[in-house]
This record gives structure tokens, C-alpha cells and sequence, in this order.
């Protein structure tokens, strides 16, 4: 296996407040029976909030302020659904992140971000973490089972001109 690091992993991403106010702007979210893709609340509250608190790790571009309204959204993902059908079940970005917004999860559940040839083969989704996933990773996402209460419920961005941090010193609070 490569040691190729996959992605940042921050626990207890946003504070307890900004973490109520998202969980009290979710309900549209829980069970939607389709892949839904959108900017509605609490989006534009957290897409603020991921650039302040990325700005306090010094992992903010500036100029990402141009393009990450364009290529972020709310992503749900209900049971069932594999966004990864087409090909090998990975796909290759330009570096992005994942911010996990659903209230409750449960790892049996599936719904991880797995990766190929990297230090992770896995990361579970737990509720307010954010992973930074660096550029040119192969990375998917496992299925959610039938057995799941809600959603897999996230933020997604792909900043153009992404940053690979390439070493475990820009790593916190991991947990696999």
C-alpha cells in the first residue's frame, strides 16, 4: 500500500451553535428518496463557516472566493443510490472536501469516502467532520444500505487550484 496521505480529517468541525443552527435547517434533507444537489440553508451559513475555520488552519486560498460557491452544494445521498456506478467505483478530482452535516451515523450503515493507493482505505462519515481530500487521490463513496435512518447528508466543494498537504504534521484530530 502507498503512503501517499489521502486526506485531513477535523472532528468537531464547526461549534456547538453553528452545529445546532445546521442541524435545525436539515429536515428538507433526511429522506429524500433521490441524489438531491442544492445551495439552500443551511448552505450558505456553513460555506461561510468552512472558509473562516480553514482560514484559522492556514488552509484557506483566497482565491477560492471566486470559484467555491460554484462548485459547492448540499449533497444528500439516500440508500441505495451509488454515485460511483460508472467505471472502477472511484474517481479522481482536483482536491476538494467533504463536510458531513447529518445528524446521527452509524458505521454500519456504509456511506464511508474510501480511497485507493493511499495511508486510508476509509473514513467514516461522522456527523460534523470535515475531510479535506487532496488533488489526484482516487476516492469514492461506499453505498448507504437499506438499514440507514436518514441520509448521507454533506457540503461538498472543489475550490479550483486546490493544495495537497503532504504530510501528517497538517493532520488533526484523526480518526479513522
Amino acid at each position: 500500500m502507498s503512503t501517499r496521505t489521502a486526506a485531513i480529517v477535523i472532528d468537531d468541525f464547526l461549534s456547538d451553535d453553528q452545529w445546532n443552527y445546521v442541524q435545525n435547517n436539515i429536515s428538507e434533507y433526511m429522506n429524500t428518496p433521490e441524489f438531491v444537489e442544492n445551495r439552500n440553508d443551511p448552505y450558505p451559513s456553513c460555506v461561510t463557516w468552512i472558509r473562516e475555520k480553514l482560514s484559522t488552519f492556514n488552509f484557506f486560498n483566497e482565491h477560492w472566493n471566486t470559484n467555491l460557491d460554484t462548485w459547492s452544494y448540499i449533497n444528500t445521498l439516500p440508500p441505495n443510490i451509488n454515485r460511483e456506478s460508472l467505471g472502477t467505483g472511484y474517481h479522481i478530482d482536483f482536491g476538494g472536501f467533504v463536510y458531513y452535516i447529518h445528524p446521527t451515523w452509524n458505521s454500519s450503515w456504509g456511506g464511508h469516502l474510501l480511497f485507493q493507493e493511499c495511508d486510508v482505505d476509509k473514513i467514516e462519515p461522522k456527523p460534523n467532520r470535515f475531510v479535506w481530500i487532496n488533488p489526484n487521490v482516487p476516492h469514492g463513496i461506499e453505498v448507504v444500505n437499506d438499514t440507514a435512518t436518514h441520509n448521507r447528508i454533506t457540503i461538498v466543494g472543489w475550490p479550483e487550484g486546490c493544495v495537497e498537504y503532504p504530510d501528517a504534521t497538517q493532520q488533526i484530530n484523526i480518526t479513522y
